[in-house]
Formats: C-alpha cells, structure tokens, sequence
C-alpha cells in the first residue's frame, strides 16, 4: 500500500470517525500496511469495524477485518482438491496456496456441498426408479429417516442438514457427516463448529471433511 493508497483509505474511515488525514498518517499507515493491497477488501474492512465497534480505526484493526472477510470466503467456498498424482509435494503447495488465494479473492464462486463433491452446479439430481438401491436404503437408514419419503419432502425447508444428507445418501454422492471432522472435531452426523469454543455451527463442512467424505465414498465404491 503507497501512502496515496492509505489517504485514500483513512479519508474512507474520516467518514466515519471525522479524523484528519494527514501526509504523516499516510505515510504512517503505509508503513503499517505496506504488504496490502488497496482493494476492495481493504475497504470493506473500514465499514466492517464501525459496523462493529466504536473503536478508534487502527491499521491492525483493518488488517484483521479484511482477513475475517477473505476467510469467510473461502470457508463458503467448499473446495475439494483431488491433487495430481504426478506433482511434487512442493508444487502440490504452490498450487494450494494459489487455489486458496484465487477463492479468497473472489475469482472463484462459492459452491455448496452437494456440488462440491460432484454434482454439477445448476443441474437437477438424476431419477430414481424402483425405489432406493440396497446401499442407498442402508445410509439413509443410517440416518435415521423413519417418515414417509412425502412426508420428509414436506419437512426438507424446517431441517436443511438431513435433507441434504438424505439427498446425497439417494443420489449416491459423498456425504460430510458420514465422517468425522479432524478440524473442528465433530462427531459423525454433527455439523461442523466454528467460534470460540466451538459454540457455533457452521452452515458448510470444513473443507478437510469434505475431503475426508470423498475419500471414503471412493474407498467404499472401490470395493463394491
């Protein structure tokens, strides 16, 4: 960040707190902020803080909002990585470190989980004949459904996680909870955590256990 950059930026958070900018607290906060880019996340991380706090704008604060904002983007995101065979473990890191880059940028758009393991954006799950197959009834029963298939359709909009399970059960696609998270820590059939103290429940798997659910249901197809 120039100090042209960061005028620009303290004259954002003048708005907000009606303090002078000066050529000192540009160059000052350049300083500070000298391996950030002026974007629009940078930006957002001003409104971010006064939509939180009252606090008087630092260059820690902006750097820690604008992190928040990238991270949350790449926890919507649902990236799975199948790697290449052929790469070196550095390359396998150098492309890791892009890919997330490029997501918490925005140059990738957020997926959900059922597309994330591999069905494609915006298509319709395919038509099942003759009832569920010998496999499918035994992970939906592992799920616990114990209603009517009309009456489960009904419920679907009132309990989101085990109508996306009992989707992924039928359509035979890995599902995240059939495996345990070794991020958060939680337990087969429990949606990821996230918060201090993992008090709070996240809406998406963390990436690692959506890499772990596909391993398994590859294990499991291998063998079938």
């Amino acid at each position: 960040m120039t100090p042209a950059d960061a005028a620009e930026l303290l004259t954002l958070a003048a708005a907000f707190d009606r303090r002078t900018v000066g050529e000192a607290d540009a160059r000052a906060w350049a300083a500070a902020l000298h391996a950030m880019p002026l974007d629009q996340d940078a930006r957002d991380a001003v409104g971010r803080h006064y939509a939180e706090t009252d606090r008087w704008l630092t260059p820690a604060h902006v750097r820690a909002q604008r992190a928040k904002i990238r991270a949350e983007r790449v926890e919507r995101a649902n990236v799975v990585d199948d790697g290449h065979p052929d790469e070196t473990p550095v390359q396998y890191l150098a492309r890791r470190r892009a890919l997330t880059r490029a997501v918490a940028d925005g140059r990738i758009a957020p997926q959900t989980a059922t597309q994330a393991v591999g069905r494609a954006p915006g298509t319709a799950p395919p038509a099942l004949t003759g009832g569920p197959a010998p496999e499918v009834a035994e992970r939906l029963a592992a799920i616990g459904r114990s209603i009517p298939a009309e009456a489960a359709a009904q419920l679907a909009p009132y309990r989101p996680v085990r109508a996306e399970r009992e989707s992924l059960a039928a359509h035979g696609q890995p599902d995240p909870l059939d495996v345990p998270c070794g991020y958060c820590r939680a337990r087969v059939g429990q949606p990821c955590r996230m918060g201090k103290n993992r008090a709070k429940q996240r809406t998406t798997p963390h990436p690692s256990r959506l890499d772990d659910a596909l391993a398994v249901h590859t294990t499991r197809q291998e063998a079938s």
